[in-house]
């Protein structure tokens, strides 16, 4: 392997790589779950602050799905619409594994 000059090596980016998608993909599961039970039982009172922090959340998850479609991309899977479906299932599946391994 080749010396950076004090940078990290192939292995440490990927170990970064890895440790981020998942980190990413947790973010965007809990992104999910939480707003999928404010909408369930959100209060009147509640709902100004339920849709401020709603859009703050809208726009990490969107950021995180495209770039994770992004990345399907790069393998040439499919179309836009049928990556962007495949990114959400592996997202979750992700964000799984990430609580798995704790």
């Amino acid at each position: 392997m080749r010396d950076w000059g004090g940078a990290p090596g192939l292995q440490d980016l990927l170990l970064l790589a890895e440790t981020l998608g998942l980190a990413m993909a947790r973010r965007a599961a809990d992104i999910l779950e939480q707003h999928r039970h404010e909408l369930a039982g959100a209060a009147a009172d509640r709902q100004f602050a339920a849709d401020r922090q709603f859009a703050e959340d809208d726009a990490i998850f969107t950021a995180v799905l495209d770039a994770a479609s992004d990345c399907l991309g790069r393998s040439g899977i499919g179309s836009a619409e049928d990556r962007w479906c495949d990114a959400l299932v592996h997202l979750l599946l992700l964000a799984r594994l990430a609580e798995d391994a704790g």
